[in-house]
């Protein structure tokens, strides 16, 4: 048949038009969205303080708390984009007319845009077109709603529908402690990597040797380092910690090679100020090495912060050794090793047994790689080993990370949907696999803390 020019121009409009359709528009999109929303997620990614500790309070005119600009210092918006300090006189009308102006270069920013759904879901407000008088009014409300700890519980556990989240505790590591009872202990390791000698723990706060002393465990030699590091970890099990997690990706290259015992006792006991960079390094490899072995030991699987940390050394691919060498090790990559989504896919492809992708802050990172992840790990990779983390700082953040999440997803499976690549019953159950599920299969001791079935969590007196 021949196609006239009028024929071939309606095809071409018919197939720009295909293109250009909005998935979230569809009836596909709406239901799978809404199964998301329904499901009590599990998150295994976040960092949310104690409630008298929280991050982001300032001193205003009505005492210390949260305000607007808490939300906006403590997020990850400042991360790329600058923003107006908070005045010494505690007056929100001292702050914003400068601040008002700083997110005009950021709009398109996930890491923006991130935090409006909490704006319009949790305050009624649009940010994108708050006036001076709403503004004020919002900041009002959100240090209202922060005098009580009861907004903690009705963020996460109800609007953000989180049953259980993990929560890294950054600011005292070798806390074994839960503050929130929906929160569920890691065991944050990063810092056990530079204890060759105490000096490198000028605080304290999250030294082994401070813990050692607390234990009366001796820290003489290696051998006794490596004990006191065990010693730890089984207590913190024991107290229900149910992950080691290491932020090494900050600081280094994640490239650990295989050092000999002989070579790390030689750098223990001595002061960085002694110590070149290699031996530095061998020491940190050793340790982490000896890390991966108790974790496949304990049962305790191995979180990694793989990608958008020191970017040069953050690769994914760097960790190959590792794996390699651990195969009874279970492996949790996080944030799915952005920028190198794909090299975190051909690694679950090649290791898929024993290694897990936590997708954990890639959509409040970038939407669109999230979702294209989402797509492109999804056919490499089984759906079983796949889980997410909302990674903020704050309930606001939290709720905005969760739904960005929920909806990326959401949108990323109804376009396999759309496209006929994926049935929607199937879609939904990856949806419910991913929110929830996998986390559970992973960590099956989490089953006996589920309580959503038994009614609503308030907060405990203090």
């Amino acid at each position: 048949m021949k196609l006239n020019c009028t024929m071939l121009c309606a095809f071409i409009a018919l197939a720009c038009a295909g293109e250009s359709v909005d998935v979230k528009k569809t009836d596909t999109f709406r239901r799978i969205k809404s199964h998301l929303d329904r499901v009590s997620a599990i998150d295994t990614h976040d960092h949310l303080k104690p409630f008298p500790i929280l991050q982001g309070q300032v001193l205003t005119e009505r005492g210390v708390g949260m305000t607007l600009f808490s939300l906006w210092s403590s997020s990850y918006y400042t991360w790329i984009n600058p923003l107006t300090p908070w005045p010494e006189s505690g007056r929100f009308d001292d702050w914003w007319p400068k601040a008002k102006n700083d997110f005009a270069n950021g709009r398109a920013t996930s890491f923006y845009r991130y935090q409006l759904p909490a704006f319009k879901d949790l305050y009624g407000v649009d940010f994108e077109t708050l006036t001076d008088e709403q503004a004020r009014d919002l900041n009002r409300r959100i240090f209202a709603n922060y005098q009580s700890e009861a907004w903690i519980y009705e963020v996460v556990t109800d609007r953000a529908n989180i049953e259980l989240m993990f929560n890294d505790p950054y600011w005292d590591r070798l806390t074994r402690t839960n503050y929130y009872p929906f929160g569920v202990a890691v065991l944050n390791v990063t810092r056990l990597l530079r204890g060759f000698h105490p000096s490198e723990y000028a605080d304290e706060v999250d030294s082994p040797f401070r813990y050692a002393r607390d234990e009366k465990l001796p820290t003489a030699t290696l051998d006794d380092y490596l004990a006191v590091i065990e010693h730890w970890l089984k207590a913190g099990k024991a107290a229900g910690a149910v992950s080691l997690k290491t932020t090494t990706a900050y600081e280094r290259t994640l490239q650990f090679d295989r050092v000999p015992r002989e070579r790390a006792a030689r750098v223990y006991g001595r002061p960085k100020s002694k110590l070149s960079d290699a031996e530095v390094k061998e020491f940190e490899d050793f340790i982490l090495w000896h890390l991966t072995e108790l974790s496949a030991q304990l049962e305790l699987p191995l979180t990694i912060h793989t990608g958008h940390a020191r970017i040069q050394g953050s690769n994914p691919m760097n960790l190959l050794n590792l794996i390699e060498a651990h195969p009874r090790t279970k492996f949790i990559l996080l944030h799915g090793g952005y920028p190198w989504v794909g090299e975190t896919g051909a690694i679950m492809q090649r290791h898929g047994e024993n290694v897990w992708i936590d997708s954990v802050w890639l959509p409040t990172i970038s939407y669109a790689m999230a979702r294209r992840a989402y797509q492109e790990w999804l056919e490499v990779m089984p759906s079983n080993h796949l889980m997410w983390g909302a990674d903020a700082h704050h309930v606001e953040g939290l709720y905005g990370a969760t739904e960005f999440t929920r909806r990326c997803l959401a949108e990323a499976l109804a376009e396999k949907v759309e496209r006929g690549e994926l049935r929607e019953s199937d879609a939904l159950h990856i949806g419910q696999q991913v929110m929830r599920d996998n986390a559970l299969a992973l960590f099956p001791q989490l089953k006996d803390r589920l309580w959503k079935h038994k009614g609503k969590l308030k907060p405990a007196a203090k």
